[in-house]
């Protein structure tokens, strides 16, 4: 048979395998995971998924064993392949040989990659819960749950997961860690930032599960602005620690001010001695603020005070 495009053979793709006996010319760009199993003799193999391109598109393709010619950037000669469901899978009976580097144009190696890694956009948890199920994002917040490691059948096999939980702007949204990632070690009160993540849905309660492509960094922790009330406070030896009730919201969240920041915000507070502070500004609640804080560590701060129309503002 003739030499066919990677466009052609697209229009070739039905769900039924089928071999074909010619051939194409097509550039490895990105190579995925490595899939193991069971072949027929019950022995363990693995299959490795890549895409390939050509001037005329990018397509999947698959290859058992571990082909020393699957290399990303080496140009091919495939021949005796299958064509199924707009993939080319390679076989025993496929010859793979080395070709001359070919050319291929930005956008096609875009979309070559784009088979193996989707784009993963970074969303809020607040955006994230309103998404349709099977959409891919990433995800940053604060660890707030670690459930368990427990075991899962996929395929017949033992599988371990782990659920976390992660906290931003007041919004929480679980996130099931598959395979090693559930294996990490983490700790609540982390910020972390999640990859490639998938959008499930189960009874009207969205999740999110890893996926192969999916990356656990730990981050530094947030800037969030936040507006409400103080509402309780303890005094420390250089810090406050507080209260928050954020407006709209019945949580509390807790923040740590620099007591001198404190003082500056209200400058009644300078004739008063530290062990009377306290009782101070109990007397004071609740007291409405608008601060900027990188996790729970206060970097800003302005007091509200709406019926004189005016306040004041510090910054460390």
């Amino acid at each position: 048979m003739a030499q066919k495009t990677i466009a052609e053979i697209e229009e070739m793709s039905s769900s039924r395998p089928t071999p074909y006996s010619g051939s194409l010319i097509a550039k490895v760009i990105k190579i995925g995971h490595v899939a193991k199993f069971k072949n027929s003799n019950g022995e363990d193999a693995e299959l490795i998924n890549f895409s390939l391109a050509d001037k005329s598109g990018a397509i999947l393709a698959s290859c058992t064993g571990k082909d020393r010619m699957i290399q990303e950037g080496k140009t091919l000669l495939i021949r005796d392949f299958i064509i199924k469901n707009g993939k080319v899978a390679m076989s025993h009976k496929t010859k793979i040989m080395a070709k001359a580097s070919m050319s291929i144009p930005d956008s096609v190696v875009q979309r070559a990659v784009y088979l193996i890694l989707p784009p993963s956009p970074l969303k809020k948890i607040e955006e994230v819960l309103t998404l349709p199920p099977r959409t891919i994002s990433t995800v940053q917040g604060q660890l707030s749950k670690i459930e368990s490691t427990r075991t899962v059948k996929v395929s017949g096999s033992d599988t371990v997961i782990r659920t976390i939980s992660l906290q931003e702007d007041g919004k929480k949204i679980d996130v099931t860690l598959w395979r090693d990632m559930a294996e990490e070690d983490l700790k609540i009160g982390q910020y972390l930032s999640i990859s490639h993540c998938m959008v499930n849905e189960w009874q009207s309660q969205k999740t999110l599960n890893t996926t192969r492509n999916s990356q656990v960094q730990i981050i530094q922790p947030l800037t969030t602005t936040v507006k409400g009330f103080i509402e309780a406070l303890t005094i420390g030896d250089v810090t406050v620690e507080i209260a928050v009730k954020e407006n709209l919201k019945d949580e509390y969240k807790d923040y740590t001010v620099d007591l001198a920041l404190l003082r500056t915000l209200l400058p009644d507070t300078n004739d008063v001695a530290n062990e009377h502070l306290e009782d101070y500004l109990l007397e004071k609640l609740p007291i409405e603020i608008q601060l900027i804080a990188q996790g729970s560590n206060v970097q800003h701060m302005k007091l509200i005070e709406p019926e004189r129309d005016m306040d004041y503002s510090i910054e460390l």
